[in-house]
């Protein structure tokens, strides 16, 4: 059994100066692509960073008062202190450990749960792809945010729970992506002619389908993270998610929303945290999707 056929989004030129300017247009944009996406990457590294190394370096711990409350920025507060006198940049690299954890784990949970589903539904029968998709209709038909309300106010506002139901919420677009993307490629020609040979399900979901439908899959990671990390800071400024002495971005904005006027660098703070964050994540989704080549 031969691989999947490789074709490009492209149409063929018929002649060599269109196709040089083709050429030439497509490096152009490869490298516009790749510059966003090294900008994405680099972002996010760095909030890695800060996060899990940052506070090793400092002499505070998150908790501890480490000054005055309210102090400016300077040499020993990076970024000053808060209403108790802790230090701010501490406790903003700490809290980015929280908020990217989870954004980054409940992703790539939806990733998998929902690519399974997907796929499932795609290659499946009738019956179970109907099944199927009317769980995730259900799923879709709530909004994201109440859904997440709902499930942390019966259950603990722990990192585990956070986890498990930003992935549910996430899920079904994963599931309706790659759905539809088998749902094209299995009436292609290599897919049935798979399926003429006796070859198994699971066999042309790995060999065939997946090869085609992981860029898309790249792609939803990459927008559901951004999206996941500003839920979780809306459950944490609304007091469900993380709780307290662990530091959150969305429960710091919450805590400092009233100095505003006398101490701003405490709310700019973990919103320009938040803001980073979540270009990173959309820029990575935007330069996959734009650069996306199908391989069938």
């Amino acid at each position: 059994m031969s691989e999947s056929p490789v074709l490009s989004d492209a149409p063929a030129d018929t002649n060599e100066s269109p196709e040089n300017a083709s050429a030439a247009r497509a490096r152009r944009r490869g490298a516009r692509i790749s510059a966003g996406v090294a900008v994405g990457l680099g972002l996010l590294v760095l909030m890695f960073a800060l996060a899990y190394v940052a506070p090793l370096i400092r002499p505070f711990s998150p908790s501890e008062v480490a000054g005055k409350p309210f102090a400016a920025p300077n040499g020993t507060n990076w970024l000053g202190t808060d209403d108790l006198g802790r230090d701010y940049f501490v406790r903003l690299c700490v809290a980015g450990r929280t908020s990217l954890s989870i954004a980054l784990a409940g992703s790539v949970l939806a990733l998998v749960a929902g690519s399974a589903v997907g796929f499932a539904a795609g290659v499946g029968g009738r019956w179970l792809d109907a099944l199927l998709m009317g769980g995730v209709d259900l799923l879709l038909s709530f909004p994201s945010l109440l859904l997440g309300l709902a499930a942390v106010t019966v259950f603990s506002s722990s990192m585990t729970t956070l986890i498990a139901v930003l992935s549910i919420v996430s899920l079904p677009h994963f599931a309706r992506i790659v759905r539809a993307r088998c749902l094209e490629l299995r009436e292609l020609e290599f897919v049935l002619s798979a399926r003429i040979s006796g070859v198994r399900s699971s066999t042309i979901v790995v060999k065939h389908l997946l090869p085609n439908v992981f860029p898309l899959m790249m792609v939803q990671l990459a927008n559901s993270a951004a999206i996941v990390i500003l839920l979780e800071s809306a459950l944490s400024y609304l007091g469900l998610g993380v709780q307290p002495p662990t530091p959150s971005w969305g429960r710091m904005i919450a805590e400092s929303q009233n100095y505003l006027t006398d101490s701003p660098w405490l709310v700019l703070g973990a919103g320009g945290a938040l803001l980073l964050s979540s270009i990173g994540w959309g820029l990575i989704g935007e330069g996959f999707a734009t650069s996306r080549r199908s391989v069938v």
